[in-house]
């Protein structure tokens, strides 16, 4: 018997997940799909490229298109670290700091409608079960990465 996709739900959460945040945040110039990226810097102001790209599980080039993004759009800025000159740390602009209300409350109304039916244990199993999945995935592109350069 053929066990029944996993991807098809991940993938189906992910694009619905997506439709509620773009509907909830339509009058933010922030483009699909960036609104994680924003999200986390303004949780960590001063974060580099390169740990966004960590934290998220993303790879860089997609930090790199997001994180310019934003900045051409007036919500972040990069500014050079002073003690190490090969990075950059990411910071919110005036602009992006106006928006952080709505970020936050629409990304905790999402959450409380992904745990709406979850009960304590539901959630702590299916938080781990996510890791794992995550952290198979994250080995097997790191892996397929290596293998191209």
């Amino acid at each position: 018997m053929q066990k029944e996709s996993l991807g098809k739900y991940i993938a189906a959460i992910h694009r619905n997940a997506q439709s509620i945040m773009n509907s909830k945040l339509a009058d933010i110039d922030i483009k699909h799909g960036q609104h994680d990226f924003f999200y986390f810097i303004s949780r960590n102001e001063g974060i580099s490229q390169k740990e966004l790209s960590s934290a998220l599980f993303i790879g860089k080039s997609t930090t790199a298109k997001a994180v310019k993004n934003l900045i051409n759009s007036g919500y972040i800025t990069r500014e050079q670290d002073e003690k190490d000159r090969r990075y950059n740390r990411l910071f919110l602009t005036e602009k992006g700091k106006q928006i952080i209300p709505k970020i936050n409350s629409t990304f905790t109304e999402l959450l409380n409608i992904y745990l709406k039916d979850l009960s304590e244990y539901e959630y702590e199993q299916t938080l781990q079960v996510l890791k794992k999945i995550l952290n198979c995935i994250h080995k097997e592109r790191d892996k397929l990465n290596s293998d191209v350069e």
